[in-house]
């Protein structure tokens, strides 16, 4: 078979009688797949059995219909380009995994890059592998030599278009095309569009759960990279399918036939995945006298240091991230302060007087929290398994230690383990159970279904990284109520944000898409949601008026949220109806 073909031509009456046979006894996925081949090869098209199916390990990923339909349609009924926009949450990287898994088994797939955004390159290199045993070299790895240096490529998109890589990028002949989060491409200013219109592929499958954000122009810019001329010109476009006050569309019925060309949109209410609940339960402690007098010298000296510098930022904000979370990780920051060669004379004494307090304070109030938590676990859950969340490894070391006193199999995981060490953990997390008490590392890539508690010992100010956390147990796959447990010590930074923002925009009832729909709204007004919340904190005067500031906060949030919501009500407009199979024509 040639290198740039999809398909072998050839087959036979007896392929048919064989698929029929085979059908009439197995599973049932498995019989809706053999009978789909099975009418193919009837009605006479070419061989589009998914050939790669047989060579998956079922342990490592469960196939859905609707995905194996997807990747059926991608490549055999829409010449391998296609836009794979499936509600959240239904497995779009699944789908395009079952996609270069079959075109690496026919051979097609000789250079193969995948654009992402930044924080999700890694998760894809893992999910690749670990699913369908396909190794990329991912442009955040130690032995990433350039794009001109690999045949697999997993990069994120702003590298890709960077001076420094771009032309290498754009002179490489690539035989697979995939972007992730396509609407990201949205744009034709941009430099991410330009990139993408000038890149040379045989094949591509652009990913998005939102292909359309403000107006349906942003569905033909998308479309246009993938199937150019299938819309006309851009003005074309707009003057026949959308009326000019850009508020309702007008002939619908031809939008979607040329959709289906191209497009495949599965809904959740038209699959059979039921997610289960999610319960999720904040406590709020009050800390004791030693914890108040340490929190407030913190944030007084954050206040201070960065009214006179901003750019000490990033250390502030750790400082004041580090006060809630344990005495242990503050303490590490402190002494690298002080043992620093440029720690400013006048910040000595107070971050001395910090010291002091961290000394003063015997066993965390949180710390004794956490261990009732896990303590009830350990006699209701099954094997007692627990994962714990912090993002400091000071943190995390405390944790262990406690539990490790108290008699529980404890399981560290953090960003130092190599890939196969964080293997090897998860799975003496799943065979012997027990806490696992993880760093941020764990946020991606990693499926733990067989576990349902999780502890949010400490909070991101940044609601994606919680989101991503309670996503590793609440997923497709997971059988049992969920139940995540998130503590903050009263009157702190760490309750304002729950409380005030988390909870205000219903944080913990959102999916991943609609959450980041919020975030990404709010940043492209310039503003990054960490930074906004540090901000509110140096920049008040007095407790009432940061509750004011983050009470405005919260307005923002919900105007993004609604934002977000009638982008929704106008793709549902765009989709209504949208008929997945072939055309009744």
């Amino acid at each position: 078979m040639t290198k740039d073909t999809l398909v072998d031509v050839e087959f036979r009456h007896e392929d048919t009688e064989e698929l029929v046979l085979r059908a009439t006894n197995t599973s049932s996925l498995e019989e809706h797949l053999l009978t789909v081949q099975a009418n193919r090869l009837q009605a006479g098209h070419p061989d589009s059995e998914l050939r790669s199916l047989s060579h998956l390990d079922e342990e490592n990923v469960k196939l859905l219909e609707h995905q194996v339909d997807a990747a059926h349609r991608a490549l055999f009924e829409m010449d391998g380009k296609a836009l794979l926009a499936d509600e959240v949450g239904l497995g779009k990287t699944i789908e395009v995994g079952m996609i270069l898994k079959e075109m690496h088994y026919r051979g097609t797939d000789d250079a193969v890059l995948i654009l992402t955004p930044a924080q999700l390159a890694q998760q894809w290199q893992a999910e690749m592998l670990e699913k369908f045993g396909l190794d990329f070299t991912c442009n955040y790895d130690d032995d990433f030599a350039g794009f001109d240096a690999h045949d697999h490529i997993i990069a994120s998109i702003d590298t890709a278009k960077s001076d420094r890589h771009r032309s290498t990028v754009l002179a490489r002949d690539w035989d697979v095309l995939v972007l992730d989060e396509a609407h990201y491409v949205k744009n034709e200013d941009t430099d991410r569009y330009a990139l993408l219109e000038k890149l040379s592929y045989d094949y591509a499958f652009f990913l998005t759960a939102t292909p359309i954000q403000n107006d349906v122009t942003d569905l033909y810019n998308i479309i246009s990279l993938l199937r150019p001329g299938l819309f006309g010109t851009r003005e074309a476009f707009h003057n026949y399918f959308v009326n000019s006050s850009q508020e309702t569309l007008v002939n619908r019925n031809e939008l979607q036939n040329r959709l289906r060309e191209v497009m495949i949109r599965n809904r959740r209410e038209e699959t059979d995945i039921d997610f289960t609940p999610r319960n999720v339960t904040t406590h709020t402690f009050d800390p004791s006298p030693e914890e108040r007098d340490l929190y407030e010298a913190v944030t007084d000296y954050v206040r201070t240091a960065y009214r006179e510098s901003q750019g000490q930022k990033l250390v502030l904000m750790t400082l004041q991230k580090e006060v809630v979370s344990s005495p242990a990780a503050l303490k590490q920051t402190v002494e690298r302060q002080l043992e620093g060669d440029d720690v400013k004379p006048e910040h000595v004494a107070p971050l001395k007087q910090i010291l002091e307090r961290i000394d003063a304070i015997e066993t965390p109030t949180k710390l004794e929290r956490v261990q009732r938590i896990t303590r009830e676990a350990r006699d209701r859950v099954d094997k007692g398994r627990v994962i714990v969340f912090t993002q400091f490894r000071a943190t995390q070391q405390e944790l262990l230690e406690t539990l490790d006193e108290e008699g529980y199999t404890t399981h560290p995981f953090h960003g130092g383990h190599s890939s196969d060490e964080k293997e090897e953990i998860v799975e003496r997390f799943e065979e012997e159970g027990g806490v696992l008490v993880s760093t941020d590392a764990m946020n991606e890539g990693r499926n733990l279904q067989f576990c349902n508690v999780m502890v949010n010992y400490d909070l991101p100010w940044n609601p994606m990284k919680v989101e991503q956390r309670i996503g590793r147990i609440h997923r497709i796959g997971q059988d049992r109520e969920v139940y995540v447990f998130n503590t903050a010590l009263k009157d702190t930074i760490e309750e304002y944000v729950l409380e005030r923002l988390y909870h205000k925009i219903d944080l913990f009832q959102q999916s991943v898409g609609e959450l980041s729909e919020i975030l990404t709204r709010l940043e492209e007004t310039g503003r990054n949601f960490e930074d906004e919340v540090f901000e509110r904190l140096v920049e008040a005067d007095s407790e009432i008026e940061l509750e004011n500031d983050f009470d405005a906060m919260a307005v923002d949030l919900q105007e993004q949220r609604d934002l977000a919501d009638k982008v929704e009500d106008f793709n549902s407009g765009v989709f209504e109806g949208f008929d997945l199979g072939a055309s009744d024509d």
